[in-house]
This record gives C-alpha cells, structure tokens and sequence, in this order.
C-alpha cells in the first residue's frame, strides 16, 4: 500500500508555537518527496477549533508551548481519533517524559536535531494507522453481517410453529423463536421447574437425540423431583 497517490496529500497537524521550527518539519518533509497539506497551531483554542471536524493523517507535536499543554493536547485527540499518529517532536525532553506520552497514546518520538529520522517515523505511522484503521473497519463489517443474519434468521424462525433454537459453534444457543418459549412458559410451572431449567433440560436433551445414533426427536420431561 503506498504512502500516498498524487491525488491524496498527507493531512499533517503541526503542534508548534515557534512558525520557523514548524516550517522546518514541513520542507524536511517535502524534501524526501512528501506532499503535504498542513495546519500549525500553537494554543488549546486553536486545536479545540480544529477538532470539531477533525480531518488528519498524522500529528506532529512539540512538547514545550506557552499556550498549549502537549499531554493535554493528545488527550483532546485521542477523544476524537484513536488511531491517528502523534508524533513527538521535540528538543531536550526527559526519558520519564516521553516514556509518559507513549504510554498515554503518543506513537513515536524524533528529537529536532535528528530530523532525518522524520520521514521514516512518518510513513511507517500512517502505513501503520491505516492498517490498524482497515481492520477496525473489517471487524465492523462482519458484526453488522452477523447482526443481519442473526435477524434474518430470527424473522424465519418466528414464521415456524415448532419450537425451534439456534446454537452457534459452541453449541450456545444464541437464537429461540416464539414458539420455543411459550412451550417453556407453558409447561415449567406444571412441572416444577422454572423458566431457565426448563430451558437448559430441553437444550440439553435436543443435543443428546442429535448426537445419538437413534435419530429420534422426541424429547419427555418428566416432572421435577421434590
């Protein structure tokens, strides 16, 4: 999958309050071959703005601004976009600090005198986000399948008269239909049992007559001992 197509230039949010070291993020970008629309911002204001319609490939972010905390910034983000890249890009900054973002969601860390490691940390962290994005959006379409399934299948089994339950791989049962349970309404008070007893008795014995090799189906509940 390639960074990027000549038509889809990289979003990138700067997180910068001096314009000549954000400036420099972006030429050192484009220099290895980055097309690049970007946003700099410097206060809580401006990115409070931003992230009512937020819209971003990757954030670069300074840890030390005036007017806007880097640890609070990331927090606002991950509000709003879990998998987006956060980049620290930063001067002198602690080892117990960094070791902090990263844990509260910061993806890397590129010091300002090692600007050549930028553009490496850069693609890799969008090629990873939108990997971690295309298989958020796998897993969601195969719940939504499953969920129209399992609806398809309840509207079928409520058209059928006998009593009727679905189990799944683990023999589960996930689905019953209407006739199933006014069977058990019917008949667990006159047999002394309640509801969900009378439910796991019929479910069990189901399962027994399907693994027998009688291939009878008829299923008798006694009444339950005192």
């Amino acid at each position: 999958m390639p960074l990027q197509t000549d038509e889809s230039p990289i979003k990138a949010l700067i997180l910068e309050d001096a314009p000549l070291s954000a400036m420099l993020l972006v030429k050192t970008l484009e220099r290895e071959g980055l097309s690049l629309e970007h946003l700099i911002i410097d206060s809580r204001d401006a990115l409070e703005s931003v992230l009512t319609n937020f819209d971003c490939d990757i954030v670069l972010s300074d840890y030390y601004m005036p007017n806007l905390d880097c640890q609070e910034a990331l927090q606002l983000i991950r509000a709003v976009d879990r998998e987006v890249p956060f980049v620290l890009v930063s001067g002198k900054i602690g080892e117990e600090t960094v070791v902090s973002m990263m844990k509260a969601g910061a993806t890397d860390f590129v010091m300002k005198d090692r600007l050549d490691r930028l553009m490496p940390v850069v693609s890799r962290e969008i090629q990873n986000a939108r990997v971690r994005r295309e298989r958020l959006r796998v897993q969601e379409d195969l719940r939504r399948t499953e969920s129209e399934f399992q609806t398809f299948i309840a509207k079928i089994l409520e058209v059928i008269p006998d009593g009727l339950v679905v189990m799944d791989e683990h023999q589960h049962p996930f689905l019953s239909n209407h006739a199933f349970q006014a069977i058990v309404e019917r008949y667990a008070s006159r047999l002394g049992y309640t509801e969900d007893e009378l439910k796991t008795l019929l479910i069990e014995q189901a399962l027994q007559h399907v693994h027998s090799e009688s291939g009878s189906a008829e299923i008798r509940i006694g009444r339950k001992s005192e």
